[in-house]
């Protein structure tokens, strides 16, 4: 038998396979990449457009930016908010992303697949909001989670890498969402959450119980600690500005009267510590960009060039092994300064979003993920 007949007859054998045998069996066969184009799979793709990409990529410091966010050939992460992004402290090559309103994901290949995370246990719903995941630097198979889910406030540990998890905290009130989490860099059986009601609490056994130590005023959003000195805590509180423990969170110093002097909005979106200098204090607030070298006793604004219009400042993060190189998300704007602040690049995205969070990979920092997120009209 010649070639082109063989190649009609088995053409002719799989057509009607795919006709007439079961859905399942023509989901197997349409597995091979020899056959994908055959299931039909690129009628029913998923794709997102570039522009509404949720997570963009750049492996040249920022000079260039690519959408990334493949589950597989034909279908994409969908059209959802990052919240947040950990890089696993082993391997740069393993990513998670926490979404609003699709749960979490994971990628193990460096940003080029991602796949979300169906919790064995069936505890973290599938369309969680997870506002932070912290990974556990001396054991990397201890994945926490802060989130929003079923109307409650959760905190959720797993001890497997994410295959499966378990409920440790539930918010008292419906509508409060669980939205900050740390861990202690140094002792990692503490770790510390804060609640959308202003509770600040602590767990020193891997979050198997908890205490709460002291109420704030406003939702706490974020929690930073200093590395070199573990007992000082910074709350970030979205509408009361930022608050200072120097105590482990037993007591708390607020920084309205500081911010009052430069007329610094108490609406603060994000807080960043120079790794180099634990002095060196950025804070993104809704009318800019501020600057503390004193630990936040003074604060200036940094000239950025921000247009009014594009403000508040979504984003900042800091290379972690040249702190002068600083990298600012304004809507779809990137600022860049290599020189510590004094002077700036700007790069516009080709995205209909705005950036929500920067993460660079610590053992390179030329590759550099971007969370992207919707445009509230």
């Amino acid at each position: 038998m010649n070639p082109l007949s063989l190649i009609i007859i088995l053409a002719v054998i799989i057509g009607a396979l795919f006709i007439f045998v079961p859905a399942s069996f023509t989901d197997i066969v349409a597995s091979f990449p020899l056959f994908q184009g055959l299931s039909g799979a690129s009628q029913n793709s998923t794709a997102v457009p570039p522009a509404k990409a949720s997570i963009f990529r750049s492996i040249e410091g920022g000079k260039v930016w690519f959408p990334q966010v493949a589950i597989d050939a034909d279908k994409s992460i969908p059209e959802v908010t990052i919240l947040d992004f950990i890089y696993d402290y082993q391997d740069s090559n393993i990513l998670y992303a926490g979404t609003e309103g699709d749960g979490l994901y994971k990628s193990v290949n460096n940003g080029q697949n991602w796949n979300k995370l169906y919790d064995r246990n069936k505890v973290l719903a599938d369309n969680a909001v997870v506002y932070k995941v912290r990974q556990d630097p001396k054991n990397v198979n201890n994945i926490y989670v802060a989130a929003f889910q079923n109307k409650y406030g959760v905190f959720l540990k797993s001890t497997d890498g994410g295959v499966s998890f378990v409920q440790t905290y539930i918010s008292q009130l419906e509508g409060y969402p669980l939205s900050a989490l740390a861990i202690n860099p140094v002792s990692g059986n503490i770790i510390y959450i804060g609640t959308a009601q202003g509770g600040f609490f602590v767990s020193t056994d891997f979050g198997e119980t908890w205490q709460a130590i002291k109420w704030l005023t406003g939702q706490i959003a974020d929690i930073v600690i200093n590395p070199r000195n573990t007992y000082e805590i910074y709350a970030v509180t979205s509408d009361r500005g930022l608050f200072r423990s120097t105590d482990g969170g037993y007591n708390w110093h607020g920084f309205s009267a500081e911010l009052a002097r430069i007329s610094a909005h108490n609406n603060v979106v994000m807080l960043r510590m120079d790794p180099a200098s634990q002095d060196r204090l950025y804070l993104a607030i809704a009318n800019g960009l501020i600057k503390s070298e004193d630990r936040g006793r003074t604060w200036k604004f940094m000239n950025i060039l921000i247009p009014p219009q594009k403000l508040p400042v979504d984003a900042v993060a800091i290379d972690p092994q040249d702190t002068r190189i600083i990298y600012v998300g304004v809507g779809a704007l990137m600022y860049t300064s290599k020189d510590g602040g004094v002077n700036w690049s700007v790069l516009k995205l080709d995205t209909l979003k705005r950036i929500s969070i920067i993460a660079i990979d610590p053992r390179n920092p030329q590759s550099i993920f971007l969370g992207m997120k919707s445009v509230k009209k």
